[in-house]
């Protein structure tokens, strides 16, 4: 009986590890079947939107169903308004343009879009004649594809108060409407009949007829106050705009929306113009203008930029991170700190470099330009001295092959690309460029390497001539690729750089330094990099803004070289910081190296 018992157990382990393999493998056919299974794609788009062959400027955005619509005036001069979509602020769909100039509106200008649920959209622009006069007109739609322009302007300031001529130049534009106190509220820019700059002010119970009620805010000179976007919050009223002769977006606030505006309260928030706030349904507040930027042949366009909005109390600022900071980690060095770069930055120097990116970003460890807003200027370049690691997720493999864009100099060891096994260290794949900028396809057979965790590294390890390295548009992919395809790079190799699964940095570079954490601002790790020239003992501290030590990040004897840390945003005894600015100061051999700032965003 016991035998039989035996036999049949054995029979039935037999069967049940038959089944488990049979299983197994439906999974993963099923897996290589399905394309809904994630794939990853590594690619450094930023949160931009341009048009190209036109300047991009005014604009608002609204959401319909998950997908926000972006309305702007096309051209400079203005041809059109513009609309197109997007899910993420980053990938961008061109829609067709939605209001064309008419008979009494020869141009047209920033539209501002006011959602009436369960009604539809309220467009107002500015309408400007052919002495340039402007008005306010307005168009209505229930689909946001649709419109039906009323054909003559809503509203006009009155010359009782304003300067403001059919047959001349005439102030009276960006419209921009709220909702307070049960009555409908258009402000608009204009100049007062003693040519002061001033916003103008309309009301209405219906968002068609208006009634001007005189100037909000009337300007201590002749600069017109552009673009003015008010928004109520914590019980007070925050002003947006730009100012003719003041470069950059503008904010002053009140306790009340008729009085109590001071221009000596401005405080310039920001370098672009036509500031737009578009509050997300998490609450999340998009802060979007528009800026200039090289269009690569001494000519300047415009595009839009969208960062984050946070308040320090009443004041408010774009928040700016790290644009690598969503995929990616920084293993030390500083080759990375102005990537990804923005469109053909060569070329916008004179460089003869075909634009073979994707996109409107792409990694260039020689360039110095993250855009309009951002660090650096059109053309900007750091040179090759600078040197660096940079380190993706981990993801596990799905695909059958893996494409990418890599170009730069030609040195395996130093500038190179890889997929690396995250359990054994293992180079599995490795790319260098071929002493050119100009970026071309490479392909991984990934078939051997299925369900295996892994990362992809970035590194510039070299600061000779044509040091540096370039890469775009990483893609997993289920297209098969042969092992005989000329296209298809990389054996196994072990890696030689020295830097372990766990982020050990490589000493590489012998100085003493301190970096700039990434991500800053961050939340709640971020990391902290530093350089030792020898082996001592190294501390790394976090102070609040008083001076008080929250962390002892490090206290031990260390060896030459590079080396990373991180923080969690806790202090010694456990307890969470807030958000804030903190301080992190690094200590070698008892000397002060130094000290930098950083900041907590909950």
């Amino acid at each position: 009986m016991n035998i039989l018992r035996a036999v049949n157990s054995n029979k039935l382990l037999v069967w049940c590890n038959r089944r488990i393999v049979v299983c197994g493998a439906v999974v993963f056919c099923l897996l290589l079947a399905n394309p809904a299974s994630a794939l990853v794609k590594f690619e450094f788009e930023q949160k931009y939107f341009y048009e190209p062959g036109q300047p991009v400027l005014d604009h608002c955005i609204v959401e319909k169903d998950g997908v926000y619509h972006l309305f702007y005036l096309r051209g400079n001069p203005a041809l059109s308004i513009g609309h197109a979509t997007t899910t993420d602020f980053i990938e961008w769909t061109l829609e067709t343009p939605v209001l064309e100039p008419g008979t009494w509106d020869t141009k047209l200008w920033a539209p501002y879009i006011y959602t009436v649920p369960g009604q539809g959209w309220y467009m107002y622009y500015t309408g400007v004649n052919g002495s340039l006069a402007q008005q306010s007109g307005l168009a209505f739609s229930t689909n946001l594809i649709d419109w039906f322009k009323i054909p003559w302007p809503v509203y006009t300031p009155d010359p009782a108060w304003a300067y403001w001529f059919e047959d001349k130049f005439s102030p009276g534009r960006d419209p921009h409407v709220i909702e307070y106190n049960g009555k409908y509220y258009m402000f608009v820019t204009a100049l007062t009949n003693t040519l002061y700059g001033a916003v103008g002010c309309a009301e209405s119970e219906d968002l068609l007829t208006w009634t001007d009620v005189g100037p909000m805010y009337v300007h201590e000179n002749w600069h017109v106050l552009e673009s003015v976007f008010v928004k109520y919050r914590n019980g007070k009223f925050h002003m947006f705009f730009t100012e003719e002769a003041v470069y950059g977006t503008s904010h002053m606030c009140s306790d009340s929306l008729f009085s109590g505006w001071d221009i000596d309260t401005r405080y310039i928030i920001d370098q672009g113009h036509a500031p737009n706030i578009f509050e997300l349904d998490s609450g999340v507040e998009i802060f979007s203008r528009h800026a200039v930027y090289n269009d690569n042949y001494g000519g300047m366009m415009y595009t839009l930029r969208f960062d984050t909005l946070t308040w320090f109390g009443d004041l408010p600022a774009p928040y700016k991170p790290w644009a690598l900071s969503k995929d990616w980690n920084l293993v030390w060095g500083n080759a990375f700190s102005y990537q990804p770069t923005f469109l053909n930055n060569p070329a916008a120097r004179g460089e003869d470099v075909d634009d073979t990116f994707v996109g409107n970003g792409w990694l260039g460890t020689y360039e110095r330009y993250t855009g309009p807003l951002g660090f650096g200027t059109p053309g900007g370049f750091q040179g090759d001295g600078r040197t660096g690691i940079l380190r993706s997720k981990t993801f596990m493999v799905t695909g059958a092959s893996m494409n990418l864009l890599v170009g730069g100099g030609n040195d395996i060891d130093q500038l190179y690309v890889a997929l690396v096994d995250v359990h054994t260290s293992t180079v599995l794949y490795k790319e260098t460029g071929k002493d050119t900028d100009e970026m071309d396809r490479r392909y991984w057979d990934l078939k051997p390497h299925l369900g295996k965790t892994v990362y992809i590294e970035i590194a510039d390890l070299s600061a000779d001539v044509f040091g540096h390295i370039n890469c775009d548009d990483i893609q997993e992919s289920w297209d098969v690729i042969s092992t005989d395809d000329p296209h298809t790079s990389g054996s196994k190799t072990k890696r030689s750089t020295g830097v372990d699964v766990f982020g050990a940095p490589v000493p590489v570079e012998n100085e003493l330094a301190l970096y700039q954490n990434t991500p800053n601002p961050f939340n709640p790790v971020t990391t902290l990099t530093y350089s030792v020239p020898s082996a001592g003992r190294v501390t790394l501290r976090v102070f609040d803004v008083n001076g008080r030590l929250l962390n002892t990040v490090v206290d031990e004897h260390q060896s030459a070289g590079p080396h990373a840390a991180t923080w969690n945003a806790v202090g010694d005894t456990g307890t969470r910081a807030a958000s804030g600015i903190y301080f992190y100061q690094l200590t070698f051999e008892g000397s002060i190296v130094d000290t930098k700032k950083m900041l907590l965003l909950k």
